[in-house]
């Protein structure tokens, strides 16, 4: 058993210890109350609910008694089944007995990679039920404070804050992802393991100042939103369960404070210095 103190919430996960993804070392805790108990367990889920169960998504996401059934997994993922209390207080992954084998290093990457992936849902979860969320974005941070550029994958987030690391060397909290989590009436921005193919995080955080939403184009221009259009943008970039009404809605709630509450930008934008140049005047 051990606990990650990520975004300040602390979640403790059972499971060997060759099965824990080396990202996740860098957030290890010693102290702090448990938010969400997460444990994974190498043999198959006995009580299926499709006979008992409430569909909520049809053959994937199942309300038994109250509690959450899920099958998850694909081609190129382990294939398991996970349940969750429905206050997401706990969260248990069950993995096929036959994948329970650290002497085989293929076996170990997925086993690795699979629970990694995974236990970004309990999360989500857990940042949802603490006026938290997870914004798909690239961030640095300048001046003490945070800056998040979110786009669609393929737009240019990662290449415009590298250019910010280049010309200002500042260093970028994840190169995909941030937590982002109301603290004392403001949001702080947090660095998590989960980066996509950057690889590119720090355990760190600071308070919010910016948002950016990329655009290409064949010239440089950045235009103020209005909380309305912010809302709808930043809500496209974030990662929610949205199967789950209640996740959602305290969801919504956590993006409408956040739109409310700091600056976002909509910038159109070549992949050169001059871009980072518009946002750099704005942002001072």
């Amino acid at each position: 058993m051990r606990k990650l103190d990520i975004a300040t919430l602390i979640i403790e996960v059972d499971l060997p210890d060759w099965a824990l993804h080396h990202r996740l070392q860098q957030f290890s805790a010693d102290i702090g109350y448990t938010d969400i108990t997460c444990k994974i367990v190498f043999e198959r889920q006995a009580n299926l609910p499709r006979k008992n169960g409430i569909p909520i998504v049809k053959e994937f996401v199942y309300n038994v008694d109250g509690d959450i059934h899920r099958w998850i997994g694909c081609e190129d993922d382990i294939p398991s089944y996970a349940t969750a209390t429905s206050d997401w207080s706990r969260y248990t992954m069950y993995i096929d007995p036959k994948y329970d084998d650290p002497t085989d290093e293929e076996t170990v990457r997925l086993v690795r990679e699979g629970i990694f992936f995974h236990l970004r849902d309990a999360l989500v979860a857990a940042l949802a039920k603490n006026n938290g969320l997870i914004i798909h974005s690239s961030s640095i941070i300048y001046q003490n404070k945070c800056v998040l550029f979110s786009a669609a994958s393929g737009t240019g987030k990662s290449t415009h804050t590298a250019m910010w690391n280049e010309l200002y060397h500042v260093p970028i909290l994840n190169g995909d992802s941030a937590a982002c989590r109301i603290i004392d009436g403001s949001p702080v921005a947090f660095g998590i393991p989960w980066c996509g193919m950057s690889g590119q995080f720090i355990n760190h955080h600071a308070p919010l100042s910016a948002i950016v939403f990329l655009e290409q184009a064949k010239e440089n221009s950045i235009v103020k939103l209005d909380t309305v259009e912010a809302f709808m943008r930043l809500t496209e970039r974030c990662i929610m369960l949205r199967w789950s009404e209640s996740l959602t809605k305290a969801s919504l709630a956590t993006i409408q404070f956040v739109v409310e509450s700091v600056d976002c930008y909509l910038l159109k934008c070549l992949p050169d210095h001059g871009a980072v140049e518009l946002v750099k005047k704005c942002l001072e």
